[in-house]
């Protein structure tokens, strides 16, 4: 298993860790930085690219905003997408799905298998009962979700990626909430290499991948308390690699009192108790979000010991009583 995560986390690296790289020392004058913002995957995105020529950054920021958009189309739940298309045809037998978005569940079912299930992707099987849009909010029928979890568990997938057969029970939905944004990250930092950018960040709503440095100086990424979000936890400096942040603030309601937010827990349905937010820093940022979702319901005392164990990897966290857990590299790093 852990020669399994670590062979996906070199799938999304985009060069060598910045401890190993000296800080550039040529000249940045003339150079253009150019930064497009615009909605895709269900939030905000902001690309930004560095270089010395204008007319080629815009050319790599339009070629990357434009594989978001295909990576949404392919893996979205909201509209008709190969994902809905698989996920209605559910005990149907096995079927054949796009090849790309077989690799991307078999990576699901690999953080599956290390997080024991705290990411899942079958939680799409009773996630469907939640509507955080409706006003007033309405919580699920306990009848209703109990019957639902029946459905949820990711050992429940039979899939063979050699063929892109995928073979899924009657009542099994998958949904990729939880790594595809980060995924998407991943292929458009992608695009902005192919397209010979050096220096760059790829931002979707917390899911971020950065490139190289901001003229020379590492960039620098604020980590915001959930509940208080003037305030900042920590400030880190990030190159050639992702940091992703979850929280149960980014979309939720409050009903008698408790809050009801969109990162579930898939072994009760229910909204994850374990963390208020989870930031993880590591090569991939698809594995980054999965890995950030897991956290909010494992919490730091089964999770942390999860991101010791992946050296290329760390983490900072915030417990249910706002308490901030950091691991032991990031520690060491931001002192």
């Amino acid at each position: 298993m852990r020669f399994a995560l670590l062979a996906l986390l070199a799938l999304g690296s985009c060069a060598e860790p910045a401890s190993n790289r000296s800080v550039e020392a040529s000249p940045y004058a003339g150079w253009n930085h150019v930064k497009r913002e615009f909605a895709a995957m269900g939030t905000d995105l902001t690309i930004e690219a560095i270089g010395p020529d204008s007319a080629a950054l815009d050319r790599a920021i339009a070629a990357a905003e434009t594989e978001l958009r295909r990576v949404e189309d392919l893996m979205t739940s909201w509209r008709d997408s190969p994902l809905t298309r698989m996920n209605a045809a559910a005990g149907g037998g096995p079927q054949v799905i796009p090849a790309e978005l077989a690799e991307l569940i078999q990576r699901s079912l690999v953080v599956s298998e290390f997080t024991h299930g705290a990411f899942d992707v079958t939680f799409a099987s009773v996630g469907k009962l939640w509507d955080f849009k409706r006003k007033p909010p309405v919580l699920p029928d306990q009848v209703t979700l109990t019957a639902a979890l029946e459905h949820v568990g990711w050992d429940r997938v039979e899939l063979d990626v050699a063929t892109s057969t995928i073979t899924l029970p009657a009542g099994t939905a998958i949904g990729l909430g939880g790594i595809a944004k980060g995924y998407g990250v991943d292929r458009a930092m992608a695009m902005l290499i192919e397209h010979g950018v050096k220096h760059g960040v790829v931002n979707a709503g917390g899911d971020l991948k950065a490139l190289g440095t901001n003229f020379g100086k590492t960039w620098q990424v604020a980590v915001r308390h959930p509940r208080r979000p003037t305030e900042v936890l920590a400030m880190i400096p990030v190159s050639n690699v992702c940091m992703v942040t979850s929280g149960d603030y980014e979309r939720f309601f409050e009903v008698d009192g408790r809050r009801y937010h969109h990162i579930l827990d898939p072994r009760t349905g229910s909204s994850a108790t374990g963390c208020m937010s989870a930031t993880v820093l590591a090569p991939d940022a698809a594995f980054a979000d999965a890995l950030a979702t897991a956290l909010c319901v494992l919490g730091p005392d089964l999770g942390m010991p999860l991101v010791e164990e992946l050296g290329s990897v760390q983490a900072l966290l915030v417990d249910m009583n706002g308490e901030v857990v950091v691991s032991t590299g990031l520690a060491e790093s931001t002192r």
